[in-house]
Order: C-alpha cells, then structure tokens, then sequence
C-alpha cells in the first residue's frame, strides 16, 4: 500500500501509537480518513474491496461525489453529518444503505470520529465502515418466519393450543376459542381436563404418559368436549410433545378439529341401516365396492407422486451431476488431444498407458453422461409435445429401467426389423413401454430365467405403421378377461400387487397419439402386447439430423457467461484457437461489458440458471437495450428447468447447448 497523507498523530507524537496507514491496512473494517471538507485523503484496501474504487480513483472526491449513501438515506445521513461537523457531537454511528461501485446495495454502520488539532479545530474525519449487511438479511428472515407463524397460528383451519404438562393451555387460536364456543382468554383459563368429556380422559391421558415417556411420538384420537353451552362436541385430536434442547419435555401441541357434523351423519346413517336390513345389505356391497375403487385409485395417486418426486429428483440430480461432468469431459478431451498431438517421448513414463487410462476415463465419464440423459428423460415433463420419437431409443431406456424385473425372470430378446420413428411423446411412450415391460416381467416367476423369454419387436407394416410388440412366456391371460383387460380398475394380479389403473393408461396415451394398442393371450401359454403407432415420415417435421461441421474455422470473438469456474475454463479450451474468448463469472459483468460498454461479440454461451441474475434476465435487458445481440446468444443448461425457464424456452427463439458439452456441437456453432 502506498504512503498516503494523514492528519493522525505522527510519530514524534508522545502519545502516538500506530500510524493511520497500518490501521487501514490491518483493521477487518473499511477505513477512510476524510478531510475537513469530508474530501477523501485515505482508502483502506477493505474500502475498496467493500465498495469497489481503488484508492487512486477516490482520492480527493466529496463523499457526495462517490454516491455511497443511498439515496434515500441521504436526508438523515447528512443532517447528523452537519451536526457532528459542527462540533456537536465528538464522534457518530450511523447505519444506512450504502451504494457499491457495481450498483448492488450493501448495509453499513458508519462510526465518524472527529480528530482535532490541540486547538480544538477540527483536522480530519476518521470513518471505520462495517458490512452488516448478511445481519440484516438474516434479521429479515427471522420477521419473515416470526410472521408466517404466527399467521399460520391464528389463520389455521384448525384448532391449534399450546399445552402445558399439566394440561393447562398456555396460547390457543381464534378458531379452537370458535370450535368449544370460548374466548381465548376463556380458552386459556380452563384446563383440558375441564372441557374433556370424563369418559374421554383415560385414554386421552394413556396416551400423553406414553409420548412423555418417549413411547410414541404422538397420537391422535376422536373424543368429546363440553361446549360452552352445555352440549357436546365431538373432536379429532392430535398432540405432539415439544422438547427443550436438554430432551425435558416442555409442551404439547393439539391440533383439535370439530367432527359433530361428520359423527352425527355416521349415527344417522347407522340408525337408518339398523331399521332396513335389506337396505342396509345393499347399501354395505356399495360401500365396499366404492371403498376397493377408492383403495385403487389412492394407490394410483400414491404411485404418481412417487414418479413425481422421482422426476423431480432425477431431474436436479441430472443437473448437479451435469456442471462438474462438463469439465470433466471436457478437460479429458483437451487432454487425450494433446497427448495424440504432441507426443514427448518421457523417460519412465508409458505415455500410451497414459492415453489409454485416459481414453478409459473418457468412457466412463461419458457412460455418466448417457446416465443422467436417461434420468433427464424420465423426469421430463412435456406431455403435450409432439413430435418425431426414436422408438429403439425409447424401448432401450425402458428396458434399462425395467432390467431389475427382468432379471431374475426371463431372458430378454430384441428383435429390431426396423429403426423407424414415431409421431409421439418421448415421455409417455417410455411409460407405455415401462408399463408393458414390468407386466411381462410380472406374469413370469421368479429363478426360472432360462426357461423363459421376454421379447420386444419393432417393424414397419405396408401400411407405414411403426408396431412394437412385447411377448412373454408367462402365465397369460384368461379368454373371458380379455375384453376387460384395459378397463379401469381391471386387474388379473394379487391383492396388493398394481392398482388396476396401468394398462387403462396406457391405452388412453396410445389412443390419445392416434395410435392403438391390441392384446393377445394364452393361458399357461404368454401374452403379447402390440402397439401400432403413425410414422414421423407422415408428418411435416422432419426427423431430426446432425448438421454438418463447418468446413473451414473463422476466428471468433466469444463471451463465456458462467457461476462456474470450472464450466467456463473448460468451455474456453474446447473452443480453443484461433478464436478470442473472455470469460464471465456473472451476468451483471455480462451485462456491463454488452449493454454499457457496449462490447461486440460474434457468439455469446450464457448460463440459463445463474444467481443474482439469471441468463433469462440478461437476455430480456438485451432484447430491451440491444435487440440485435440476441440472435448470438446459446444458452447453457445442465436440464433441470423452473418453470420460470421451461417458458422461457418456450418463448424465445435462442439456441441451446446441453452440459456436458459436445465439443463437435460447440465447434460446430462457431
């Protein structure tokens, strides 16, 4: 740091201890030292790290000049300023909003002492600024979360009561004081024992011994509570026990909910079936039917939020997975191609073994890759996206995900006459075909692999319809339910085993794709399944190809925007010469260099998913500012998509590129 005036005590000072200069140097706070005219003489190397000047660029600037105090603040700042230059006050602390160089708003305590000079005059300001600003953020989430419970408190639907142990309630909601006909003061004066019918408080209280005990962690039942009016209520009750940090119990939460309505309805409807007993009867095989369609259709509901959460989560996984995978890639490929481009002999050192671990390494990088595309398949979520569908392609990642099934089952037999493609859904023919597989696998019993084959064919008819076939040598199907086999509900499996709903679906995605599925099946014998859907050769959209790699190599000016070291360094490389790159590691300098320095690029990769800014924001301030840049733009994604994105990519016409890289597909953009 160099030397710089100051108006502190000087060495020859008695009372001198350490130079202005080592304190700003040393001090974990940003120091500034300003002239009597708040003119800056000294700049720490904190403030400049905290605010963004250098200190060659501050010197001698009015604080109002830098722009620090927000502008909103400016009024109160300057009028205690005025007070403290004026003598009022030896020194101040003030808290404010402070602007940094790069616009991002941080929040500071500013403590100004006034030094003067054995006269008394005042000779300069010392100012030690602190940066509160994550204490500020973390304040702001503790109100946030103070307020979402207390509205969750008071808003509930529910009863909702703080219990002591010895059953007095110390807080209750709105609602609780609505459902037993109290005030809440009211609520809270009483015990749980004072309006708990007396047949109701044994068990009640068995139970909250056992979870004071650590036996259960909580319970729930339906008892009877004494209204204010003098009638009964009956209630749902659920209570947990709320621990202190030593594991002594501390309170109960009941959440009490009113069932009269529904419990007099079931007393009605008992007294009724109690009179008629034909009604009854009929009434009972209605309830059970209904109860075995409900049953199924929870499990399906069940069942689809398991594949939901699944998707989502080998969705996110696919994209953590995809960041690192794309240097990793990336960097093995620039280095297998500077091992085969410049081949150093080096003594004691089997530079081919090299190259082959290498190469090794590459495949298994790239085996992960061809992992986490499938997952990212799995997890798609575009069910009304038509278009041409590689039907080998799909069956090949349904199989794999089938395959532990299979295994133990049968031995699994392609027999590819055609590779054709589909008009279809990639998504919900991987379904269909997952759904096919796992029934076969399902009619077949377990440790009988040799003696069993699970078959899947794929042709074309003359008529130009794509047919996959999946044929088993299970158990079959019986001749009288084949007319039902995609009903509903329908099922030929155990208690327990499917829900009935599969192959309904499947024949709705099939049907709903203007194709149609069709069943065959001998008991004892097997089944096959057929689904015959139209080619993509009928439809306008061609099937997609690879374009060509361009024949000659221009050099490029390129911008590399990426959070990601690693993304951007390895993106770098495979571009590689003759083409400029510059990287950035934000898309607010992304921003400053395109839209204020206004920098020309002849292609710009952008993260789709950054903090602070995303590549979605950088484009939109472009397409407002510099409309022209857009068509250069190649967003970079790693596939899990917001729904925020997934719209976004819907809405702009850019082009994309997905981690990890293809290095003859960036090239190719170039």
């Amino acid at each position: 740091m160099s030397a710089r005036p100051s108006k502190l005590p000087k060495p020859e000072d008695p009372h001198w201890t350490f130079s202005a200069n080592d304190l700003a140097d040393t001090s974990p706070l940003a120091i500034i030292e300003w002239d009597t005219h708040f003119r800056v003489s000294v700049w720490s190397r904190r403030a400049t790290e905290l605010f963004g000047w250098s200190e060659e660029e501050v010197r001698g600037k009015h604080l109002r000049e830098l722009s620090l105090v927000h502008k909103d603040d400016e009024a109160r700042v300057w009028e205690v300023m005025d007070r403290f230059c004026a003598g009022e006050m030896p020194w101040v602390s003030l808290q404010f909003r402070t602007s940094r160089r790069d616009g991002f708003v941080t929040h500071c305590v500013w403590y100004c002492t006034a030094i003067r000079d054995p006269s008394g005059k005042l000779a300069c300001i010392l100012t030690q600024v602190l940066d509160v600003t994550g204490r500020e953020q973390a304040l702001a989430q503790l109100e946030e979360s103070e307020r979402r419970f207390k509205a969750t408190f008071e808003q509930a639907a529910v009863g909702i009561a703080h219990v002591s142990v010895s059953g007095q309630v110390m807080r209750a909601n709105s609602r609780l004081g609505e459902i037993w006909g109290y005030t809440i003061q009211e609520v809270v004066e009483h015990g749980f024992a004072d309006l708990t019918h007396p047949e109701d408080m044994g068990p009640d209280l068995d139970l909250a011994m056992q979870v004071l005990d650590g036996v259960i962690p909580r319970y729930s039942l339906e008892k009877r509570f004494k209204h204010k009016q003098g009638f009964l209520i009956w209630c749902a009750l659920t209570v947990s026990l709320v621990r202190k940090p030593d594991g002594m119990p501390d309170y109960f939460i009941a959440v009490i909910e009113d069932i009269s309505r529904r419990r007099r309805a079931e007393e009605e409807r008992d007294a009724l079936l109690s009179r008629e007993q034909q009604a009854r009867t009929e009434a009972e095989e209605m309830v059970r039917h209904r109860s075995t369609e409900l049953e199924a259709a929870r499990s399906a509901l069940v069942q689809a939020e398991r594949l939901a959460t699944a998707g989502q989560l080998a969705a996110g996984v696919g994209h953590e997975i995809n960041n690192p995978l794309s240097y990793v890639l990336a960097n093995q490929t620039f280095a297998i191609e500077e091992l085969l481009r410049v081949k150093v002999p080096t003594p004691g050192v089997d530079m081919e073994e090299v190259q082959r671990a290498l190469m090794q390494a590459q495949l298994g990088a790239e085996r992960i890759r061809d992992i986490v595309r499938d997952l990212r398949t799995f997890a798609r979520g575009d069910p009304d996206t038509l278009g041409p569908v590689d039907i080998q392609a799909t069956l090949e990642f349904s199989m794999s995900m089938a395959a532990p099934q299979l295994r133990q089952r049968a031995r699994l037999v392609r027999k590819y006459e055609a590779t054709p493609y589909a008009q279809g859904n990639e998504s919900r023919l991987g379904q269909v075909f997952l759904n096919l597989l796992v029934n076969a696998a399902q009619a077949i019993p377990e440790g009988q692999v040799a003696n069993n084959e699970v078959t899947v064919a794929v042709y074309e008819t003359a008529e130009g319809w794509v047919t996959v076939e999946v044929s088993d040598t299970g158990s079959g199907i019986a001749a009288e339910h084949l007319p039902r086999i995609f009903e509903p509900f329908f099922t030929t499996k155990p208690v327990g085993v499917g829900t009935g709903l599969g192959l309904s679906v499947c024949h709705g995605i099939i049907t709903g794709l203007g194709g149609t599925i069709e069943v065959e099946s001998k008991l004892g014998k097997g089944t096959t399944f057929r689904v015959l859907l139209r080619s993509a050769s009928q439809f306008e959209e061609d099937v997609p190809t690879l374009a060509p790699s361009l024949p000659t190599v221009i050099p490029r000016r390129v911008l590399v925007i990426d959070d990601d070291p690693e993304v951007r360094q390895a993106l770098a490389r495979i571009i590689g010469a003759p083409h400029q790159v510059e990287l950035a590691e934000t898309a607010r300098t992304a921003q400053h260099w395109l839209l204020v320095k206004q920098e020309d690029y002849d292609i710009i990769f952008c993260d789709l998913m950054m903090p602070d800014i995303t590549g979605m924001d950088l484009h939109d301030s472009i397409a407002a500012q510099r409309p022209e840049v857009l068509s250069k733009m190649v967003f970079m994604t790693a596939g899990a998509f917001t729904p925020r994105a997934a719209s976004f990519m819907e809405r702009v016409a850019a082009r994309r590129i997905d981690k990890p890289f293809d290095p003859a597909k960036v090239r190719a953009l170039l």
